[in-house]
């Protein structure tokens, strides 16, 4: 009975203390979710905000430019083009110029593109064809037109046309007056705008060109965004709206507002970091979450009966997990040695198979050059016979331990096939290469210089064929083709007397130049 009321105790604490941290994390998790849409909705109004009011002073500075092309073009029409006609238009433009803060220069041209007349001190007699003069010339309108950002002939500096066509009394192109609109009006206007540290205003024309980006970057000016999704999915679907979307450019979400201008051809769009807004929710949800995590270390402290049955059950599970540990490293070891060759120490035929068969399938994948070579011990039977198998076992190791000085590339793979027969995996390894390696490994046997009564040489040598795929991306090579391919070229190296290297290049059999220690 004590023992039973022990156990009833410790489960209803351990009820007791998860129905509280369960009910407090909801509260907490409840709380951070509703302050995480108040922070996007309030950047969402603000970013409205900031849209109307840009539009508004974009309207109010392109229609104080609109009004002294007007006046320009009302000077033009009753003080005609004679010296004190136009010098009383010039005395307009220079006041005007002076008067609006955004207005950098005044021109005027006639129907050729020479420029007649300026708000300069000096008057440079040069043509132009510029699209804001051919978009006049082909097009009669009383509506001003707003060109594509430029840099000012005169001052270097960026700047947006605004200009207006001249008619002749009989209605013909006459030429036109075109005002140079300051970018850097904009600029110290949008400076005042508080939009994050990865934030962005957007301010262009809506057919997709931007005439200013804040903060500005060396490409904005003039961007062409007419293709980008920005300009699809949204600034053409709307008058005004608000979206959320990852930059294709930085990658950085942005929840973005826009709105068009209601006189003129031209829309502003204010986009904020989700990260710049989500700051100051995060450090305060961080700030919670650890006086949460404090509160829930408390109760659980109150709970020590129940922490010490935890801590009872941990200990078995961590003495589980380290039997397990122990199994698969067991496990490991003798996978490993599993696909080792007991006497040789390389790998066995089963891995050499399931090996040869996945590089044929990366080759498929990759397209990159494979080759396979085959060795056989020269008249290895004889040599059982002369010295006995212990001493061929030994030769064989020997050999062994030679293929696999040569072949040491990361990925070479050196098997033992059968018997006294090798084989060689090289991913990566193209016909010239093959043909060298085979050469190192004649030479390498060579150089061991163990004795062989029973061979024509006196010595133990090697035969190897090679065979070769140049390139075998979306080719659906057999394994067993490639073996009896290089197969094919170790046969021809024994029938023309061993001791030498024969290359196979699948699918045509090709012998080798006679180089040292292939033929």
């Amino acid at each position: 009975m004590p023992e039973h009321r022990i156990q009833r105790a410790s489960r209803t604490a351990k009820l007791f203390v998860v129905v509280v941290c369960l009910i407090i994390l909801l509260l907490e998790a409840w709380s951070a979710w509703r302050a995480y849409e108040m922070a996007l909705d309030e950047a969402n109004r603000d970013g409205a905000n900031m849209t109307l009011a840009l539009t508004q002073q974009a309207d109010q500075s392109f229609k104080e430019v609109d009004v002294v092309l007007l006046g320009v073009q009302e000077h033009l029409d009753y003080d005609g083009t004679n010296a004190a006609g136009s010098q009383r238009t010039h005395d307009f433009m220079v006041t005007s110029v002076a008067a609006v803060p955004q207005l950098a220069m005044l021109m005027v041209y006639d129907e050729t593109g020479l420029a007649i007349g300026t708000s300069q001190a000096t008057l440079e007699h040069r043509y132009i064809q510029d699209d804001y003069f051919l978009h006049h010339q082909r097009l009669r309108t009383n509506q001003a037109y707003l060109g594509k950002p430029m840099r000012s002939r005169v001052s270097g500096q960026w700047v947006v046309t605004m200009s207006r066509r001249i008619n002749h009394p009989d209605g013909s192109f006459a030429g036109v007056v075109v005002a140079d609109i300051d970018l850097s009006h904009f600029q110290r206007y949008y400076e005042q705008f508080t939009i994050g540290r990865n934030g962005a205003i957007l301010f262009g024309l809506n057919e997709g060109t931007v005439i200013y980006r804040q903060p500005l970057l060396s490409y904005s000016i003039g961007l062409d965004i007419s293709k980008s999704m920005l300009q699809q999915q949204y600034l053409s679907k709307a008058d005004q709206g608000s979206f959320e979307m990852r930059s294709p450019r930085d990658d950085i979400v942005r929840l973005t507002s826009f709105q068009h201008c209601n006189l003129y051809p031209l829309f502003v769009a204010v986009a904020q970091a989700k990260d710049d807004i989500l700051e100051d929710w995060t450090r305060r949800v961080w700030i919670r979450g650890i006086a949460v995590m404090l509160l829930l270390i408390v109760i659980g402290y109150g709970g020590n009966r129940l922490v010490a049955q935890v801590a009872g059950r941990e200990t078995a599970e961590m003495e589980a997990i380290t039997a397990r540990t122990e199994l698969e490293r067991l496990y490991r070891t003798l996978e490993a040695q599993s696909q080792k060759d007991g006497l040789t120490d390389v790998f066995n035929r089963r891995y050499f198979d399931a090996a040869l068969t996945a590089e044929l399938a990366r080759l498929n994948r990759s397209g990159e050059s494979l080759s396979l070579i085959m060795v056989d011990v020269d008249h290895f039977k004889r040599y059982n016979d002369t010295y006995g198998h212990a001493a061929g076992d030994i030769c064989l190791k020997q050999v062994a331990a030679a293929l696999n000085g040569v072949a040491r590339r990361q990925g070479d793979i050196v098997a033992r096939y059968g018997g006294e027969e090798f084989a060689l995996i090289l991913p990566n390894c193209n016909a010239a290469s093959a043909a060298a390696i085979s050469g190192r490994l004649v030479q390498a046997v060579r150089a061991l210089r163990i004795p062989h009564e029973g061979s024509p040489v006196g010595q133990v040598t090697i035969s190897v064929g090679a065979a070769s795929l140049a390139s075998g991306k979306g080719a659906q090579v057999d394994a067993r083709d490639l073996i009896d391919s290089a197969d094919a070229a170790l046969y021809l190296a024994k029938e023309q007397g061993r001791d030498r290297a024969i290359q196979h290049e699948y699918p045509r059999l090709t012998l080798l130049p006679d180089i040292p220690g292939v033929r």
